[in-house]
């Protein structure tokens, strides 16, 4: 189901807290320290770490994405070069690494919840 606009969502905050910010710096100037070959995180993997690490607003579409990127990316972190930094771990803290999954996941939570209870105010009764 698509998402409200922003505006639906009252009283949510959509920009990155600090510690996001922080796995999105940690991630972008690692991988600048890497050789090419060694260089984790896709064109919207970048784009995305910038956007955190600016603290940009996110739309509720991006929160979503954030939210699947995590859970399908969750498997990486048994990845063998996850403990020397490799590419998977660029990519999750490029993403927001663990701080960035609390986020997204409890905004979308939160996102639902309001939804949720838009739908119930809006049913009409049934009549006899």
């Amino acid at each position: 189901m698509a998402r409200r606009p922003s505006s639906f969502y009252r009283g949510l905050t959509f920009r990155p807290p600090a510690p996001v910010a922080a796995a999105a710096r940690r991630a972008l100037e690692r991988r600048a320290q890497q050789p090419p070959s060694n260089r984790g995180m896709t064109p919207v993997g970048l784009a995305r770490a910038r956007q955190l690490l600016n603290r940009q607003q996110l739309s509720p579409t991006t929160i979503d994405r954030m939210v699947s990127f995590f859970a399908r990316h969750e498997v990486d972190k048994r990845g063998a070069s996850w403990d020397q930094y490799g590419k998977g771990c660029q990519a999750w803290d490029g993403w927001g690494g663990d701080p960035g999954r609390r986020c997204a996941t409890g905004v979308a939570r939160r996102m639902d919840a309001l939804e949720q209870a838009a739908q119930r105010s809006t049913k009409q009764p049934h009549r006899r």
